[in-house]
């Protein structure tokens, strides 16, 4: 056997060992805690990429409750786990900041991009019920939140 067979071979012991451990992956929506690393309030998702390891934290969370206040968590499709195999990284964080120049502090055009963002492998029902958890989490923590008033739309979010 040759010595890029006998690699080859090792690389799909490898990656079989992978699809096994991995199971089922969640995903995590929330809202980013505000502290000296993260300055800005955003919409957060948080993916993982690996079941393996010491992971799991005090509140059963992943740990995924040092960066956000979780809201809704569901599991990963086949083709987002497809993704996984090629990270090296414990966990993917995707936010949508509140400050961004395209939402404006506007909490209906961050929810609606998150909504759209989701279409490809989501079911709409259940990317309503985020949308809807999302927003009730946030009037809570702002109760005096008003949407920003925009006088032209250039673009739908």
């Amino acid at each position: 056997m040759s010595l890029l067979q006998e690699r080859l071979k090792r690389l799909e012991a490898t990656h079989g060992r992978f699809r096994e451990r991995v199971g089922r992956l969640p995903v995590y929506y929330g809202w980013a805690k505000l502290n000296k690393i993260q300055k800005r309030e955003a919409l957060t998702v948080i993916f993982l990429n690996d079941s393996s390891g010491p992971r799991i934290d005090k509140d059963g969370e992943d740990g995924v409750t040092k960066f956000i206040v979780p809201v809704y968590k569901r599991w990963q499709t086949e083709e987002e786990m497809q993704d996984a195999e090629q990270v090296n990284r414990m966990y993917t964080v995707y936010s949508i900041f509140m400050d961004d120049k395209k939402i404006n502090g506007s909490l209906d055009a961050a929810l609606r991009y998150n909504f759209q963002s989701d279409k490809n492998h989501v079911p709409v029902k259940e990317r309503e019920k985020i949308r809807d958890l999302l927003r009730n989490k946030y009037l809570v923590d702002h109760p005096n939140y008003k949407e920003p008033c925009r006088q032209l739309f250039l673009f739908d979010l």
